[in-house]
């Protein structure tokens, strides 16, 4: 069994020190052996509030005997365990592999907040990989930086404990402590880039040059310089979650996406790509806030409207349009998926009858909701209170389930009214 001077337990134990105060440490464990590396060392040390999450993509033959053997290793383990079943919608624009990622990070945040962990076993070999990736893709400075090992991941954090330790630190950790792992077919296959590298490529730059420590110095040195440009942006950032178009617009073009990368970072969201943000400051540029552009991509989204810049990611929706909530008489409250809570005494200080049946949905399109002034269409109620036309969809309207009549709408800000 490795002791606690070996690299791995080093790491993960510093680690442990660095971040006290996590009340719910989760462990991504696919199985394969650089988690099983992972959740075999946090299982000595015994931190508070560790568990392992699988997350089941369902997109290979042998996806049910992978979450076996996981099931199976936790048990030995006695690391409480939960295997999470996922779609993985098929979306064009971002690829497969970015689907699969997305659904899986979705599940891995559930029910986690601000004082959580999710860790993930990539290590100081992946992060040379994904440096040269990047670079190879022609990435800038954000890409070039690599993994952190501590990001931002929605409502909560994403830890890689491993980071640093080198590959050869795992694979001896494995052996040492005699750990079975699950093999990912997948991981052979080098029509995928990383595995071409992995397997093909990183062999050979590895007999002349320290090719795994070089690489990921540089990509150290990436993100010091991130980070530095990102502290210098953040004095001119306004601190609200909008931005103004006005403040781009004398800026060139490079200071302009150093700008909307550094609010981006302020919202909580990973910035696009260089050239899908170029895009967008191009739209700016050419087209103001008139057309009210809008760019999506895998980790967020962020549009125009009436010359204000807003952002938002993927999953912050609080439900699916087409989801109704029956909202009964006696009944006073109803919590939303999201987790809100709307009471029906707010209702009744709006002159809604504490009798009549409700229900709460989205809007569908052609509904009149009731104010002070008379039954309005529900479209001109929404252009005069400033909603963007894309968060229009998202906003849960409370109706008579008589008519369809809407009686209330939660607004962005959280009041409850017409």
């Amino acid at each position: 069994m490795p002791d606690g001077t070996h690299p791995v337990m080093a790491a993960v134990r510093a680690f442990l020190q660095d971040h006290p105060g996590a009340t719910s440490l989760r462990v991504a464990f696919s199985g394969g052996r650089d988690s099983s590396v992972l959740l075999h060392a946090l299982a000595q040390l015994r931190p508070q509030g560790l568990e392992a999450w699988h997350v089941n993509h369902g997109l290979r033959p042998d996806a049910e005997a992978q979450a076996a053997f996981c099931v199976r290793v936790a048990e030995a383990l006695e690391v409480p365990l939960t295997v999470r079943n996922v779609i993985v919608l098929d979306d064009a624009s971002e690829g497969p592999e970015a689907a699969a990622r997305r659904a899986r990070y979705t599940a891995l945040r559930e029910g986690l907040g601000e004082r959580d962990l999710i860790l993930t076993a990539q290590h100081a070999d992946d992060q040379a990989e994904t440096f040269l990736l990047a670079a190879l893709r022609g990435s800038g400075p954000e890409g070039l930086q690599g993994m952190r090992v501590l990001r931002r991941e929605g409502d909560t954090w994403l830890g890689r404990p491993l980071l640093a330790v080198p590959g050869e630190s795992i694979a001896g950790y494995a052996r040492v402590a005699a750990l079975d792992w699950y093999h990912d077919p997948s991981n052979d296959d080098t029509r995928f880039d990383r595995n071409f590298l992995r397997r093909e490529i990183f062999p050979r730059l590895a007999e002349r040059f320290p090719v795994y420590g070089s690489l990921a110095r540089c990509a150290r040195w990436q993100r010091e310089a991130v980070d530095r440009l990102a502290s210098l942006e953040d004095k001119h950032l306004p601190g609200e979650a909008s931005l103004e178009v006005a403040s781009l617009a004398e800026l060139d073009l490079p200071a302009r996406r150093a700008r909307l990368r550094a609010w981006l970072r302020a919202q909580g969201l990973r910035p696009p790509g260089h050239a899908r943000l170029e895009e967008f400051c191009r739209q700016l540029e050419v087209h103001g806030a008139d057309r009210n552009p809008e760019l999506r991509w895998a980790d967020g989204w962020m549009g125009v409207y009436r010359g204000t810049i807003y952002a938002e990611a993927p999953d912050g929706k609080p439900a699916a349009p087409g989801d109704v909530m029956p909202w009964p008489p006696g009944h006073a409250r109803l919590t939303l998926p999201d987790g809100r809570v709307l009471e029906r005494a707010a209702l009744e200080a709006l002159g809604v009858d504490a009798q009549e049946a409700l229900e709460v949905g989205f809007r569908r399109g052609g509904e009149t909701v009731v104010t002070p002034a008379g039954r309005r269409p529900l479209k001109k109620r929404l252009q005069e209170r400033g909603v963007p036309p894309w968060a229009r969809e998202h906003l849960p309207l409370v109706r008579r389930r008589a008519d369809g009549t809407v009686v209330a709408i939660l607004w962005p800000d959280g009041e409850l009214g017409p």
